[in-house]
């Protein structure tokens, strides 16, 4: 469901679904779209610094031990609820959450992902992309991957200017799964 970042409201069908799988649908998805409002927010804030045309956030599953698409945005609208698990053959997203470092690319033509990520992260006009690792207590439990149309947007990521700002969704995002599991 896309929606302008206006009119950010989620909208469930609960006669289509029944009395318990409703509430575990909609606790999981309280969740994600308080991550997902954040995720906009900050997509809007970077939007004018980077020149941003597209984004994404990418969370850990704990079961199975998998990255799922979330959240994406491009040129200012918004989807969320999202839950797409990503395939990890042939996966970038995977390769920078495992070494936990921001990863940046000046020449799109070389993305060395696959189809899915190459889709959720690029478009035809993208010069350059970031995927900036989220990380708590040591552990990657998400990326946020965004693209912009201008050469060399997100050389200061490589410098460590969101890594703060990264930390501190990390930690909110490790304290949703754990209070969703309890």
């Amino acid at each position: 469901m896309l929606k302008s970042d206006a009119t950010r409201d989620n909208e469930y069908s609960q006669n289509e679904r029944s009395e318990e799988s409703c509430q575990a649908f909609d606790e999981l998805m309280s969740a994600h779209t308080d991550l997902s409002e954040m995720f906009f927010k900050l997509t809007r804030k970077l939007r004018r610094e980077f020149d941003i045309n597209k984004g994404v956030l990418i969370l850990r599953q704990e079961q199975p031990s998998k990255l799922a698409a979330v959240s994406t945005w491009k040129g200012g609208l918004a989807r969320d609820g999202l839950a797409l698990n990503l395939p990890d053959q042939s996966s970038l997203f995977e390769k920078v959450a495992e070494q936990g470092q921001v990863y940046t690319e000046n020449f799109c033509e070389a993305f060395t992902g696959n189809f899915f990520e190459r889709k959720l992260l690029l478009d035809d006009n993208s010069r350059s992309f970031v995927l900036q690792p989220l990380k708590s207590n040591g552990h990657v439990v998400g990326l946020l991957g965004y693209s912009s149309e201008r050469p060399t947007a997100f050389t200061l990521f490589e410098e460590g200017m969101l890594d703060e700002v990264a930390g501190e969704l990390a930690s909110i995002i490790e304290a949703k799964i754990h209070r969703h599991q309890s």
